[in-house]
């Protein structure tokens, strides 16, 4: 555990990052400091749960390093601490990361990619907080179907992929008047205002964000994007069927695989009135 956090320190500087976090309790009985290392080592000793954590802590391997400290202490700590401080942590450490050379491959011909997605949480019967999305779904008991109100929380997290690994970089939670492709631009905007314009290339996602208000807001960070291509955009989806039937522009061996591409730079888009 020791070399490990030296290591960390050594790379990232990370005990004067964490310093600079502020106590979000008055007069806790445990500093944040505290329960700050016992949220970071939990994890990074793949530890799935705060209760494992707890138990670390108690009579594990966290024992000496943290000390004793309740799962329930760890989430009352959490509450009154300011998110904005963990996204500046965050984004400090993959600048290092960037600057040491490890969000480029040879597959991404050396541009930084981030992936965004959206994720679905605590989906309950009960309302939690005023933030809670709701939708009706149909349950059975007793023999009998009836529908009730479902409600739930839904994050979008960016994602480096470009690397040996994948380099998480913050999430933000959808509003419940707010689409999730809406909530993703919103995010890469926040990423960078914090990381600058040229800390990534290229945006990924899935066929959900096909859509006009979400590639324009990316153009407009001066980001590239590849977007899946599925049957939410029948005409355009036709059209690049129909394209693909001849031969490729191009090819490319990945490991076993070998990648087949296409290049149409005036590729007409219904959607938009626009090629």
């Amino acid at each position: 555990m020791g070399r490990f956090e030296r290591s960390v320190d050594k790379v990232f500087g990370w005990e004067e990052l964490t310093a600079l976090m502020s106590e979000g309790r008055q007069h806790p009985r445990h500093p944040w400091s505290k329960v700050f290392q016992a949220l970071f080592l939990g994890p990074a000793c793949q530890m799935r749960s705060l209760r494992e954590i707890e138990a670390a802590c108690r009579s594990g391997c966290l024992k000496r390093r943290v000390g004793p400290i309740s799962n329930n202490t760890l989430v009352y700590a959490m509450q009154p601490q300011d998110p904005g401080e963990l996204l500046v942590l965050g984004c400090a450490v993959a600048r290092r990361l960037k600057r040491n050379g490890l969000l480029r491959s040879r597959w991404s011909r050396g541009y930084v990619v981030v992936a965004v997605d959206g994720l679905e949480l605590f989906p309950s019967y009960v309302r939690c907080c005023p933030a809670c999305r709701k939708r009706r779904v149909e349950v059975s008991g007793d023999g009998k179907r009836r529908w009730r109100w479902q409600y739930y929380h839904r994050v979008v997290l960016a994602v480096v992929v470009s690397g040996p690994f994948p380099v998480p970089l913050a999430l933000r939670f959808q509003q419940p008047s707010e689409s999730e492709a809406a909530c993703a631009a919103a995010l890469l905007e926040e990423l960078v205002r914090y990381l600058g314009r040229r800390y990534f290339d290229i945006v990924v996602a899935d066929a959900l964000y096909f859509q006009r208000p979400f590639t324009r807001r990316l153009e407009h960070l001066g980001l590239k994007w590849v977007l899946t291509l599925k049957d939410n955009q029948p005409d355009l989806a036709e059209t690049v069927e129909r394209l693909c039937a001849g031969a490729p522009h191009g090819q490319q061996a990945l490991g076993e695989e070998q990648l087949e591409y296409w290049y149409w730079p005036q590729l007409y888009w219904s959607a938009t009135g626009r090629v």
